[in-house]
């Protein structure tokens, strides 16, 4: 008696080369900038008054070469973007090593967390916004507004992190630690930071984010210049593609330094991770192999 034949799966049929180039991330991304072009193009249709893409990009044009607006209105887009760059910068660079400390503190301290760690909390519920309001209430029309706003709007986030990221530790590494007699500055060196550095990332992420968003808010309110202010300008004087442009801008900027700058970092000071892992999966391929 002679067995059945089994049938075989199809092998699948190859995709096409459109269909291949839009499902990949490239082309994906360019079909939903297409799309997104499109639909905001029909909005221009339908809502007469919102300013449609080639508008903007004219008038992004001309804010970047210093054109005139026609009139006496000049562009003015590194002046007032270089104005805002230094005060998040110096904002999240407090808010970032504030955060840092305090998270570590937290972390690793029963009193400290006691103490701080419900403080920590309710300004983490405290939107930008807030911040933006209490500083121009509180500095007026001055440069230490916006930079405070960065710098309380990041702070939170970035100890909230750190401080999981420490009780994360395990507490036999730190006791194993103690045993050796290994010393504070290396036991922060070798143990807390690597363990930490995911966490640290994140928080950094989200400071970056919400920093940013909260420069705009306090410029819009206070700022004398400034993308915040600039955006205002614009909106004040009815020339919505003005207000649309800077606000694309403001999106783009902090788009690519995420995909840039942070996932390049992220990349490089984890590369020894990922080399570990893939050492491991070759380890479990030759083990297969044998």
């Amino acid at each position: 008696m002679t067995a059945a034949p089994v049938a075989l799966p199809e092998a699948p049929a190859p995709q096409g080369g459109l269909r291949r180039w839009l499902s990949s991330p490239i082309g994906a991304q360019v079909t939903a900038a297409v799309v997104f072009i499109g639909a905001w193009q029909l909005l221009t249709v339908i809502a007469p008054r919102v300013p449609g893409p080639a508008d903007v990009a004219n008038f992004l044009f001309v804010e970047i070469t210093g054109g005139s607006h026609g009139g006496i209105v000049r562009g003015q887009f590194f002046e007032h973007f270089a104005v805002t760059l230094q005060r998040f910068l110096l904002g999240l660079f407090f808010g970032f090593v504030s955060g840092l400390l305090v998270g570590i503190l937290i972390g690793s301290s029963t009193l400290a967390r006691a103490l701080l760690n419900d403080t920590v909390l309710v300004l983490l519920t405290m939107p930008a916004f807030v911040w933006a309001f209490l500083t121009t209430m509180w500095f007026g029309i001055t440069w230490q507004a916006p930079v405070l706003t960065v710098a309380f709007s990041a702070f939170p986030f970035v100890a909230i992190n750190v401080a999981q990221g420490v009780r994360a530790i395990a507490p036999e590494l730190r006791n194993m630690s103690t045993a050796f007699e290994v010393g504070r500055w290396k036991q922060f060196r070798h143990l807390t930071v690597p363990a930490v550095a995911g966490y640290i990332f994140a928080g950094l992420r989200f400071a970056i984010i919400i920093g940013w968003n909260g420069i705009l808010l306090s410029e819009w309110f206070s700022g004398q210049a400034g993308v915040g202010f600039r955006t205002r300008y614009w909106f004040d004087a009815n020339r919505y593609r003005g207000f649309v442009g800077w606000v694309i801008v403001f999106i783009v900027f902090i788009v690519l330094v995420d995909r840039v700058l942070l996932n390049r970092l992220q990349a490089r000071a984890f590369r020894w991770r990922d080399q570990k892992e893939v050492d491991f999966i070759e380890i479990q391929e030759e083990q297969v192999g044998l």
